[in-house]
Order: C-alpha cells, then structure tokens, then sequence
C-alpha cells in the first residue's frame, strides 16, 4: 500500500522479550520494572539509573526513544553519562522493547497519556525531558499537554514534523541518488511521483489509524507501521507555536531519515529554541559519537547554554542597499541584509540568516533558511523552499511551486496569489499565518490555486 510506503523511511522491526533487561545500562543503581499503564490496558518496561529523587534533591532526566526493535536500549551510552548526576528514567513506550504491544493507536498524543499515566506517580516535581526521532515528536506531543511538566526539551533527530508530502519527497530522493543516481533522466520522475501519490492516498490514513480492522488489513497491526503513519499524520503546529520550555536541537548534518531542515523548522518555530548540528553524524548521534552527543546534553541540563543565542533571525530593519544578483550562475550562497535580490536562471540558490526586502526568482530554484523577507516574494517558472522565514509581503506565484516549512506569513492580504496560466502548489508544514492583529493559525496541508487565483484563510 502507499500508506505504508511513507512510513517505510521511519521502520524497524520490533523483537519482544520476557523481561525487562538492565545488563545494557552499565550505570549505577540501575533497575527495571513492568509497570500498567491505561490507555492501552498494557504493561511498559520503565527503566532507572542514578540517584532517587528523593534523595539529595536529585533532578530528573526522562528519556524517549524513537522507532525500532531497540526501544530504551537506544539510550544505552547516554544514561551511564547522566546517572551519576541525574535520576534517569527511560521507558519502552507500548509496541516497542520489552513492553506489550498489540494492534492499537500508537499515536504521539497517546503515547503522551501513556507518559504522563506513568510518571506522574513517580516524578512530582517538573523533568527534563529528551527524545530522539519519533521520541522527539512525542516529547513535542507531551511538553504541548502537560507543559507545567517539563523544565527542559531536547529534540534530536525528531522525525515525522515535516508533511508527509514534504517528507515523501525527502525519502524518494534520497532513494533515486541511492539506487539510480542524480545524473539520471529518470531522477525527477522518479521522485515527483512517489510525491504525488503521498498527496493523493486512495485510503486516508486517518481511517487506517482509527480503526482496528482497517490497521490490521493495511499496517497488519504492527507497532512499527501504525506509529510511523501516525507520526505522519500528526499536525504538531499548535505544539510548536506555544511551546515556551526551554529547548534545544540536537541534530545529525548527515542524517537520511529526518532532514536537517526539520531542525531548521524546529529551532526557528519554537521561542528561544537553539540549534546544535553535529558534523558527520546521522539519524542517532546518541549512539554514534557518544563522546560529542554526551557532553552537549550535560552542558545543556547544567544550564551552560543559556547564554546561547536563539537559533531564530531576530526582526530587525535592513541596515544595507546593496541588490544580491545571480545570473546563470549554479550552487550560489547569499547572507546578510539586501535590499534585493534578484535571481535568474539560477539553479540551487541558498540563502541564510538572510533580511531581504524583496526577492525576485525566475527560472531558478531557491532555499532560504532562517531569514526575514519585508515585501515578498515574486517567483516566475521557479521552485522556492523557505524554511523558519517570516515572510511580511505578498507571495506571487507564476508557474512556480511553494514549499515553506517552519514559516510564519504575515501578510494582511492573501497567503499566495497565481498569477500564471497553470495550476500551483503550496506544501506547507508547520507554518502558520499571523497577519497584523488577528491570532496565528496552522497551515500543514497542501494547497492547490487555480490560474487566477488566490489562497486567503
């Protein structure tokens, strides 16, 4: 099926065992225990390291692991690092590790209630709180219920933010270099197809999700499956604009199974949030460079990265008249302040940390990143990609295509107008629209204007 398609990138088989193991934890005063929980009406594995709560007034570390058969165990050399100073506890959420698993809707909200039924009898007191992949994303589902809960955030590497259109594409071009090469005339087809069936399921996921027999028929009742299209299909917009935890992003730069732009995303949507990217490091960089995952953390819940900058461009007038031009020109970078810049016939531009008053793109192919745009964007036979942008003007689309993720649009007027003779198409993920003295709204979804027309929400 298509559906399971998308998730396929997300994957793992699970492995179930008797019981809960500790030999992996190597740390002190380590223990396991099955403990109910009752959203499902099953057991979890729930695993402790360090020094009680109760004792010495110890602060509490919560960890929550993402897809695969490994469950906590993708912890294992991080909690030596943390138990000497922390009470730690790492779970095996439902359908993963040693915990029960069965044919259930193993979505981040109730994997959330399941955190939260499991911890609030034990950890009165606010927690850190760190996730990694799909652990990340239910973390973000967590800090959003219970946010009085969480006295810190750490993202690393948190998949499924990204729509699964978005994310589609991601997978099926990191598929076509794998298997066929860029240089193919085949790569374009190859990737624009698999994209275009992500937008156009035959079977919403949302009714494969919501039904018992339908998960059994299309996800067969796997854990791995319906977590996965359940992380897809998850709007973490309203999550992310009001999250006011103070949080960090930890990110793998080689990371093929969630892109870096969703950290880009992330770091830039969420108020005060910074940014860490770890050179050469992929999708777990817990288990891949314990010796630099382990010591930023640390520094992190010692509170040694507050004096961080925000990753977000603060707003701010454009200080420079200088116009950014790119004519024919391949792979070329802009940053700083313009007062306009002008591409044509460009493939590949980057632009970061970047305050534009305009941009103008016509036959070429754009990303910015982490950047201010005052009066818009005018975008002519092109494809542009904006990712954590606060856009103030208007977005004139002529046969060219949007994909914002992480972007606020401020404008009064319309989100995009078409002025072109073909249909365009906007992918937005976690973005929203916040025009002048109404209250912000989420766009996550993917639209289609008609020549002529406009998007207005």
């Amino acid at each position: 099926m298509k559906i399971v398609f998308l998730a396929a990138g997300l994957l793992l088989v699970a492995a179930a065992h008797a019981s809960p193991p500790t030999d992996w934890m190597q740390a002190p005063g380590a223990t396991a225990e099955f403990v109910d929980e009752p959203v499902f009406g099953g057991r979890v594995a729930l695993y402790r390291a360090g020094p009680l709560v109760a004792s010495r007034g110890a602060d509490a570390v919560v960890l929550v692991h993402g897809l695969g058969q490994n469950g906590a165990k993708d912890w294992s050399k991080l909690i030596p690092a943390l138990a000497s100073r922390y009470t730690v506890i790492a779970v095996d959420l439902p359908g993963f590790g040693q915990s029960d698993r069965g044919n259930h809707l193993y979505s981040p909200d109730n994997f959330a209630r399941v955190l939260e039924a499991v911890l609030a009898p034990r950890l009165k007191r606010p927690f850190a709180l760190i996730g990694h992949s799909m652990g990340g994303a239910v973390s973000l589902a967590f800090a959003a219920a219970y946010p009085q809960r969480v006295s810190r955030l750490i993202l690393v590497d948190a998949a499924g933010v990204l729509h699964r259109s978005v994310y589609a594409e991601f997978i099926a071009r990191a598929s076509a270099q794998r298997y066929i090469g860029m240089d193919s005339p085949w790569f374009t087809q190859v990737v624009r197809l698999i994209q275009y069936r992500a937008e156009n399921l035959p079977l919403r996921a949302e009714l494969a999700l919501e039904r018992a027999g339908v998960r059994q028929r299309v996800l067969r009742g796997d854990p791995n499956a319906i977590a996965a299209v359940a992380l897809l299909e998850h709007d973490f917009s309203a999550a992310i604009r009001d999250l006011a935890v103070p949080t960090l992003v930890i990110w793998g730069a080689a990371d093929t199974v969630a892109p870096l732009r969703t950290g880009q995303a992330l770091a830039a949507s969420i108020k005060g949030a910074r940014l860490t990217v770890l050179e050469g490091a992929g999708h777990a960089p817990q288990l891949e460079f314990p010796a630099r995952f382990n010591p930023i953390v640390l520094e992190e819940l010692d509170g040694q990265q507050l004096a961080a900058p925000p990753y977000a461009l603060p707003a701010g007038p454009i200080r420079d008249t200088r116009v950014g031009r790119c004519d024919g020109a391949p792979w070329q970078e802009l940053a700083g302040d313009y007062e306009r810049v002008v591409l044509e016939n460009c493939p590949d531009v980057r632009i970061a940390d970047a305050r534009i008053g305009y941009l103008r793109s016509v036959n070429s192919s754009v990303r910015v990143v982490n950047s201010h745009i005052r009066d818009g964007i005018d975008a002519k036979a092109s494809r542009v990609e904006l990712t954590g942008v606060v856009l103030r003007g208007s977005l004139v689309l002529d046969d060219s295509n949007l994909d914002a993720a992480g972007t606020r649009f401020e404008s009064p007027y319309a989100v995009a107008s078409n002025t072109g003779e073909t249909q365009v198409v906007l992918r937005l993920s976690v973005s929203q629209l916040s025009p002048p003295g109404n209250a912000p709204r989420g766009l996550h979804d993917v639209f289609r204007i008609p020549p002529g027309e406009m998007l207005i929400r």
